[in-house]
């Protein structure tokens, strides 16, 4: 079944190459303009897939882009954790600290409670 597959496949294509060439001989000038028109249509084509695609895979990627971060961070932050735990198992535990030290990092978001609202009074 494979072979006669490709074989009906080389025939199409000998008989593709066997017109274009006998349009080459007889219309050179008709041929050239047909395959000109082809390759602008070719172009226009990849160009507006490509267009598409970057297009709907830039927010994938921003996020792609941004999950990677953090998983590099992760790592990093469970490496350290992870030598901590391996240097503090090799010691004898002689006193257990009270409470456990959080790993949450807070930001401080500064506000405007100095500042006196400029009211009207009526």
């Amino acid at each position: 079944m494979l072979k006669t597959r490709q074989w009906i496949i080389a025939g199409i294509f000998l008989l593709a190459l066997l017109g274009l060439g006998s349009s080459l001989f007889h219309e050179p000038v008709v041929f050239l303009k047909r395959v000109l028109i082809a390759f602008i249509f070719a172009a226009v084509l990849l160009a507006g897939m490509r267009f598409l695609l970057k297009r709907s895979t830039n927010v994938s990627n921003q996020e792609q882009k941004a999950f990677l971060k953090a998983a590099r961070k992760s790592r990093k932050r469970m490496k350290k954790r992870n030598m901590k735990v391996h240097t503090v198992h090799t010691v004898k535990f002689s006193k257990r600290p009270l409470r456990k030290k959080s790993n949450v990092q807070l930001t401080v978001i500064e506000g405007k409670k100095g500042k006196k609202k400029n009211r009207a009074v009526y």
